[in-house]
């Protein structure tokens, strides 16, 4: 019996805390009780704190009902007030954030930092863009320069909105100071290409990056960044083997950009994560079924889009495998950090005065650098000097160069390989046969390039070579032609494993002559 009614006390003690049900009043509601008789022990005042209703022996604790306990209406939810609980519970956000308070923020970030911050909204926009944040930004980036640069920092005052001049002029001194590194990087000339020595360190300095953007029909935007670069002395190669495209019928449009930072550290490197300027290197219509396909393998075809775009698809489906880009090393660097996200970068034309005294001017004194070479190796490089024409050679409307003759043997060289081209993507690798690129600049008596080329070429079968009695090999040719001229590589196989040079012929188009010297041939 003690038992029971122990247990029945206690879930009555339970329901009533748990209903947390309260008088109109500040106390606790109160519980009604049995009367007293002699068989019931004292009752104790349930208005003392902490003590438990008293439940009689007969009775049960679903008898027990509280006292002065409010009923609550099912429509009590809907007449509270609406606009009270929406905005005491709003949880904070950037948008509620008052502007002084993104003012003092923004004051400690970086120049990069705000350009960032500035592409988030509208109302950032604006004020990143505050006069006082990038003074004070300016007067850090000058003060690590010498003090006669300091003085002419302003310059030429920039058209614009007046909140903006502070934030022109610190992007427009960077980038003037950045163009001034680049001549200074590029200063020493190599003596045996007869261009900048250091073009490789300067694109390190710089550290520019490349960006492929593949452009659907729709204008959707596929942005890859670059694999790998390789350097050497005449031209670079990048590459994007990393790709996860489209599919190849939606595209529309290939660009490729050049992205150069803008802001550099004290010691004089550009951050990793800076703000770039992007300049366009190269853009085109992307079909490869009107390319035809230069070469291919058990597993790619290798088509040739433009002049130094190699772009391969899959054999089994057509889809985009991996894209290579030979670029020349003549002025590469001011295209890289010179153009705009819109407009090429086109250098300015150092072309040599005309010479009336000399009746063969712009026939002599030429001279020449060609390489062959795969992705990653140079396989073949040979420089010439003194390479000239006569008048009476000129015929067919091209000025007639040799620069290695087929008859001396003397002139004949090895390469040091196979003339092959290595390829390979995150998941397989493969060699393309008889394919390598081809790298020649020619320059003029100044030693000033006038035709550059850097282009995939098919090393073929030459059936019309003249009996040779010096090699027993297999005749080879390598053809290549543009606007300016046409060159032409003669080999011989020794053995399976490299060929010889046997003969090239560089053909220099007279519109191409006469142009470039202002002469009338």
């Amino acid at each position: 019996m003690a038992s029971s009614r122990h247990n029945d006390q206690l879930k009555s003690y339970l329901k009533s805390h748990k209903s947390g049900a309260k008088s109109n009043g500040d106390s606790p509601v109160r519980y009604g009780s049995p009367k007293r008789t002699s068989n019931s022990p004292a009752r104790m005042s349930p208005s003392s704190k902490g003590q438990r209703p008293v439940v009689s022996p007969g009775q049960s604790a679903k008898d027990i009902k509280p006292r002065n306990v409010p009923v609550k209406s099912s429509s009590a939810k809907s007449l509270q007030p609406k606009n009270i609980s929406r905005g005491y519970y709003r949880k904070p956000t950037m948008e509620s954030m008052p502007e002084e308070l993104l003012m003092k923020i923004f004051q400690h970030m970086s120049a990069s930092e705000l350009l960032t911050a500035a592409c988030v909204c509208r109302q950032w926009l604006k004020l990143t863009a505050d006069n006082l944040i990038w003074e004070k930004l300016f007067i850090q980036l000058t003060s690590r320069v010498k003090p006669d640069e300091q003085g002419q920092r302003l310059g030429t005052p920039l058209k614009g909105p007046p909140e903006t001049k502070w934030k022109r002029e610190c992007i427009h001194w960077c980038r003037k100071r950045r163009n001034h590194k680049i001549t200074a990087l590029l200063k020493k000339i190599s003596p045996y290409t007869f261009m900048p020595a250091n073009t490789e360190k300067a694109l390190q300095k710089l550290c520019i990056k490349w960006q492929l953007v593949l452009t659907e029909s729709n204008k959707t935007e596929h942005i890859f960044q670059h694999s790998d670069v390789f350097c050497f002395p005449t031209t670079t190669t990048i590459r994007w083997y990393s790709l996860e495209p489209p599919p190849i019928k939606s595209l529309k449009h290939l660009s490729i950009f050049a992205l150069s930072p803008i802001f550099f550290r004290k010691d004089g490197s550009a951050d990793t994560a800076n703000a770039c300027q992007r300049s366009l290197l190269l853009q085109t219509q992307l079909n490869p079924s009107q390319h035809a396909i230069v070469e291919c393998d058990d597993l790619v075809n290798l088509h040739v889009i433009n002049q130094g775009l190699l772009l391969a698809t899959w054999k089994d489906g057509g889809e985009i495998a991996f894209i290579s880009l030979c670029v020349h090393n003549h002025m590469l660097v001011q295209r890289c950090c010179l153009g705009t996200s819109s407009k090429e970068y086109i250098p300015p034309s150092l072309k040599p005065k005309f010479d009336d005294v000399d009746t063969q001017y712009g026939l002599h004194h030429f001279s020449c650098v060609i390489e062959l070479r795969n992705q990653r190796t140079v396989l073949w490089s040979q420089p010439f000097t003194n390479l000239h024409c006569e008048k009476e050679d000129i015929g067919d409307g091209f000025v007639h160069l040799i620069p290695v003759r087929p008859d001396v043997v003397t002139d004949h060289t090895f390469t040091n390989k196979k003339l092959t081209l290595p390829w390979k993507t995150d998941v397989f690798k493969g060699i393309v046969q008889n394919l390598c690129i081809l790298d020649m600049t020619l320059l003029d008596e100044f030693k000033s390039p006038m035709w550059t080329v850097s282009n995939p070429v098919k090393v073929l079968s030459d059936e019309d070579a003249p009996l040779s009695y010096n090699y027993d090999g297999e005749p080879y040719v390598i053809k290549y032609e543009d606007d300016k001229g046409k060159v032409t590589i003669q080999l011989v196989t020794d053995g399976d494993t490299r060929y010889v040079v046997t003969g090239i012929m560089v053909d220099v188009s007279l519109t191409t002559i006469n142009s470039w010297f202002s002469t009338s041939y």
